[in-house]
């Protein structure tokens, strides 16, 4: 019967398609629907309740992860401590080597000073990130400009030692020719 039946709607599909139900027929299905039909509202509150579940197990998995997170921040900066102090002595022994060689006959041009400053700002900058994003590329990135410091004023020592050579020299030549 239910191949009779959908070759008849097939083959007259064409005389269906501009007829409506009547509103009778409408009323039928909506009463059924919301009283005797199927009531599918458990599905809404399954999912729900699936949502809810899944939400806090993330919520959770998330502040696990920020707690590895801050574990691993706290290696990084002890490591980075260590590394910071032993180029922060060799930066200051530079310092004060070039600062011995400050005298009347040599004075020290402030131009590598105003580029250590420029290298302080950009790590200032990146000892925030570091507080914000502790990652291996943010230390590495502050122990590189830490010896971008240092072969500034290796730079400087060795232009103040060549210049102390050419002054003895001087020296030496005036004192021979005045013997």
């Amino acid at each position: 019967m239910g191949d009779n039946f959908d070759k008849h709607i097939r083959s007259n599909k064409s005389a269906f398609d501009d007829k409506e139900p009547s509103g009778k027929v409408w009323n039928k299905i909506d009463s059924k629907l919301s009283s005797g039909g199927r009531n599918f509202s458990w599905i809404w509150k399954v999912a729900a309740t699936l949502f809810f579940c899944s939400t806090v197990y993330l919520f959770f998995q998330k502040a696990e992860s920020k707690d590895e997170l801050i574990a691993k921040k706290g290696q990084i900066s002890e490591d980075f401590v260590d590394i910071e102090s032993y180029y922060f002595q060799i930066i200051s022994d530079k310092r004060d080597l070039i600062y011995d060689f400050d005298t009347q006959e040599t004075p020290i041009e402030v131009d590598f000073e105003q580029d250590l400053q420029k290298l302080d700002a950009m790590y200032q900058v990146l000892k925030e990130e570091l507080k914000i994003n502790p990652s291996k590329k943010v230390v590495d990135a502050l122990i590189l400009n830490m010896l971008v410091r240092i072969d500034v004023l290796n730079g400087k020592i060795d232009e103040l030692e060549k210049s102390e050579v050419v002054e003895e020299e001087v020296n030496a030549s005036d004192d021979d020719a005045s013997v």
